[in-house]
């Protein structure tokens, strides 16, 4: 839509795009590449927690902006770094709403399934200290390298909790839950966006139920501006057909800001250092539904989390 108009500054943007499968190296591989080769101004997008840590490093130490990395991790924003600038809330924000969730309907004992890693246990301290706050008792349950579904889903038994959550891949979370269900516990499983939709899909009739954080509004509810505007240009630009999504979602919300900044540089003369200085100033940032914050000293991004329960026919639902 920007560059149909005829661009920012009568310049328009290219994207030039590589795939990292997920991978932390290959993502500082690429990001390497973009900048050194490809002579990009800023790093935009990636996803999953390793990968965008490993993206902001190396464009951090180049003086390149990365703007809008869809990742949760404390990395993004502890400690403070002037390249980074996360859109979607961070897991700590995630977190807390589960908890909040879990004691609005009288859940006390709450396993948390985390990754056996620094961040893992970051995270893991992060969710002890929200607990607390609220009265709740935390069972760590630790995703070991080389465990099984049916270890994790032992553990969760053996904690006897009221409801669980996690951190970590979607992939070993639902073999647990699955394996877990398999076994009989009934307990209220809940779990952060990342991988919902896959989780939803692995699981099939087994997702019924389960509460999920979203870090974007919901992408059917038309009554909210951001989503209205990214359902038309769904219906304007993308193949016939396409439905609206969670991460197509935030896609649409994380462009909408890289804009604002490139707006607010200029068009004409843009370097990374007049973008990173325009993206910081930007203050707050209504997008229409949610709404992100920059300044010199703080890059929070968005606080936005929501809730989605799986109903019976596998979507979402509020």
């Amino acid at each position: 839509g920007v560059n149909a108009a005829g661009g920012i500054g009568g310049r328009r943007i290219s994207l030039v795009t590589l795939d990292d499968g997920g991978d932390a190296s290959r993502a500082a591989e690429n990001t390497r590449r973009l900048i050194e080769t490809e002579g990009v101004v800023a790093m935009f997008g990636g996803v999953e927690g390793g990968p965008c840590v490993a993206s902001l490093k190396e464009a951090s130490d180049r003086g390149v902006p990365l703007i809008a990395c869809m990742a949760g991790s404390p990395e993004m924003r502890e400690p403070f770094n002037r390249y980074s600038f996360p859109v979607r809330a961070p897991h700590l924000e995630e977190f807390a709403k589960l908890l909040d969730v879990s004691k609005t309907y009288g859940y006390r004992r709450i396993a948390f399934l985390h990754a056996d890693s620094d961040t893992g246990r970051k995270h893991l301290a992060n969710v002890q200290r929200l607990a607390a706050a609220r009265q709740l008792e935390v069972a760590p349950i630790v995703a070991k390298s080389g465990g099984t579904p049916e270890s994790l889903a032992a553990a969760i038994i053996a904690a006897r909790p009221d409801a669980v959550f996690n951190h970590g891949s979607y992939a070993i979370y639902s073999g647990a839950i699955r394996e877990a269900r398999s076994k009989g516990l009934r307990t209220q499983f809940m779990a952060v966006n990342s991988g919902a939709a896959q989780m939803a899909k692995q699981l099939g009739d087994e997702a019924k139920g389960l509460i999920f954080t979203q870090v974007v509004p919901f992408p059917w509810s038309v009554a909210i501006p951001l989503v209205k505007e990214y359902q038309q240009a769904l219906a304007r630009h993308a193949p016939p057909g396409t439905q609206p999504s969670f991460s197509g979602l935030e896609g649409y919300a994380s462009a909408k800001v890289l804009v604002a900044g490139l707006r607010s540089a200029g068009g004409k003369g843009l370097t990374r250092d007049t973008l990173q200085r325009a993206m910081e100033t930007l203050g707050s940032v209504d997008l229409g539904g949610m709404t992100v914050k920059y300044s010199p000293g703080a890059h929070p991004g968005s606080n936005f989390v929501d809730t989605v329960i799986v109903a019976s026919d596998g979507r979402f639902a509020r």
